[in-house]
């Protein structure tokens, strides 16, 4: 008994330390700067180095940097560099900057050089913050002119706290956006100069005031704008809160009745399954003929003055819209929204079905454009169900990423790197800002739900590279029933469908058996949420991957038909198409779409 006792009170110790374990990991974030890069913009603002090139850990780093000049924002690992200014050609060893800089991850910076002959010269380095002002322009100075003495910045009335002295920035400016006159002044020697500029809303603008004033090279002022950037959005729900609309998806099948107080709730969503009915034509008009023939003639007339008319140039169609995210090795397959930002600075998400659908932020670049494009989704539901990024965390380096536009045309992306990170550390200069190449980011929330701060712990950035093109992930070709051979495509393969009608998802799990070099299978189609139900089905596949199968239901229920094409991404193969309700093995109107794999 004694021993029995011993095992119970040592498994007992064991759950709690493997408990503890868990919430350990699971509320630690990656650290960012283990990852991420940080940003660094450089101006050479120094009147007598010249034209220079410049060399981070005795590497060339940037090669011709003109006076006055300010380069973009460039990707420098996070840690400690010896960065060297030499004079253009002349080589690492005849720099006339040596210095060793720290940057941390995710950071953005401007690093100057600057001095002169007689003071030396040196860098100096700037914290930026590129956060938009919603609905307003975000102005800073730089006061990079030699020699040393006090200038006072104003405009219409305005004049900038404090005075700015030689190396020094001012604090960010919030105006609206509009055209300004600046007076740039100072009382020794006393001179006073004007500077105009427009600023623009939700723009983060930088003046840097380079040259010596009665010298040479001339004092003048350069303009630097950039987009700001907006904060990370909120994607995670509070898991007491009350479900409401947003609870798990309801099989297909019915449920059986057994509490009279769930009947009219079942009956209503079973009603929801029914197709829809279709519309008998009515007979027309008389006088409907001559509205039509009037039309004609019309457009005829329209077209014969269009072709003697000269010709004039057509605009340039805008580019289509990217309508869908598919990421087939956890089964997303969703509608994309295009977002912009709140008021308050952070990016919005989707409004229209915020549980299914992922947003994309607008006012950066399009997938596939240089720079960083970012979509978002929820994590999940009130209440804690999960929504469309809930696996999310389950990417890995090198997955596959497509996103596709309204022709079809499909943008594959892969997998580089995901973070974690705590949200007052969030790179966004890093997931919104990185112009370094064609990005396409996927943001969500994770880790634990606070409540006293409403949000979540963590957030998840999954950054992924442009690949290239994929083939086009609109299915319109099913098999036909004469086939005789098909594509080898037995297995288990397991996902999510999406009901469009009822806005719901589920997971399923389709189990193909087949003989190799026939077209025809058959295997069981599992709903395995909330409750498991197996279902036969049978189908065919053609040589081309084309699929087409069916999924018989009980009690006299209409039969579902799915059909699509085979995916081959990474080594395996994924199913992925769309559904609907049919006796006649086709579909006029789809019920919703699927995507199934050996890896959900």
């Amino acid at each position: 008994m004694k021993l029995i006792y011993v095992r119970l009170v040592r498994r007992v110790f064991l759950t709690f330390a493997l408990l503890t374990l868990l919430l350990l990991f699971g509320t630690q974030a990656l650290p960012v700067s283990a990852e991420s890069p940080s940003f660094v913009r450089l101006v050479n603002a120094s009147p007598d180095v010249g034209i220079v090139d410049i060399f981070v850990d005795g590497a060339g780093f940037l090669h011709n940097a003109q006076y006055g000049s300010v380069t973009d924002y460039l990707q420098l690992p996070a840690g400690h560099h010896r960065v060297q200014v030499a004079l253009i050609g002349k080589g690492i060893g005849a720099s006339v900057i040596a210095q060793t800089l720290s940057v941390q991850a995710g950071t953005a910076y401007t690093v100057v050089a600057l001095g002169t002959k007689a003071t030396g010269f040196s860098l100096k380095v700037f914290v930026d913050n590129n956060l938009m002002v919603v609905g307003k322009a975000k102005l800073r100075f730089y006061d990079l002119s030699p020699p040393a003495y006090s200038l006072s910045i104003a405009t219409g009335g305005l004049t900038i706290p404090g005075a700015l002295s030689y190396t020094q920035a001012s604090n960010y400016l919030k105006l609206p956006a509009g055209l300004y006159t600046f007076t740039v002044s100072a009382s020794r020697p006393s001179f006073s100069l004007l500077d105009q500029i427009t600023l623009k809303t939700n723009m983060v603008t930088s003046i840097f005031i380079v040259g010596v004033f009665h010298g040479s090279p001339p004092l003048l002022f350069v303009h630097v704008q950039v987009k700001g950037l907006p904060s990370m959005s909120g994607t995670g729900s509070d898991p007491s809160a009350l479900v409401g609309n947003a609870s798990p998806f309801i099989p297909l099948a019915p449920w059986s009745l057994g509490v009279l107080a769930l009947g009219g709730m079942s009956a209503g969503m079973l009603t929801r399954l029914w197709p829809f009915s279709g519309q008998k034509a009515t007979n027309r008009p008389p006088r409907l003929f001559l509205t039509v023939l009037t039309a004609i003639v019309a457009l005829a007339l329209s077209v014969a003055g269009l072709s003697l008319a000269p010709p004039t140039a057509s605009p340039v169609p805008p580019p289509l819209p990217f309508v869908r995210l598919l990421i087939p090795s956890i089964g997303v397959n969703a509608s994309i929204e295009s977002v912009g930002v709140r008021p308050d600075g952070t990016m919005e998400t989707p409004a229209q079905r915020p549980w299914n659908d992922v947003g994309w932020y607008n006012s950066g670049p399009r997938p596939g454009e240089r720079g960083s494009a970012v979509i978002a989704g929820h994590l999940d539901r009130p209440g804690g169900n999960p929504a469309v990024f809930w696996r999310l965390r389950d990417l890995h380096t090198g997955d596959s990423v497509l996103v596709i536009d309204a022709s079809g045309k499909a943008l594959r992306f892969q997998v580089t790197r995901i973070i974690f990170f705590q949200p007052q550390d969030a790179p966004v200069q890093d997931v919104f800002g990185n112009t370094a190449g064609s990005f396409l980011n996927l943001t969500t929330c994770a880790g634990d739900w606070i409540p006293t701060q409403h949000q979540t712990a963590l957030r998840l950035v999954v950054y992924t590279s442009l690949v290239g093109q994929a083939p086009a992930f609109t299915p319109t070709v099913t098999p036909t029933t004469a086939l005789q051979h098909g594509l080898y495509i037995a297995g288990t393969y397991n996902g999510s469908l999406y009901d469009e009608t009822k806005q719901q998802t589920t997971n399923i799990s389709v189990l193909i058996k087949q003989s190799k070099g026939r077209a025809d299978f058959r295997g069981t189609f599992t709903v395995r949420s909330p409750s498991q139900r197996a279902y036969p089905l049978s189908g065919k596949v053609d040589l081309q991957g084309n699929f087409s199968f069916t999924v018989q239901q009980p009690s006299g229920q209409m039969p579902l038909y799915f059909y699509g094409t085979v995916q081959h991404q990474q080594g395996v193969d994924y199913l992925h198409g769309y559904f609907c309700r049919s006796r006649t093995n086709s579909c006029s109107l789809n019920t919703g779409y699927f995507t199934v794999g050996p890896r959900y």
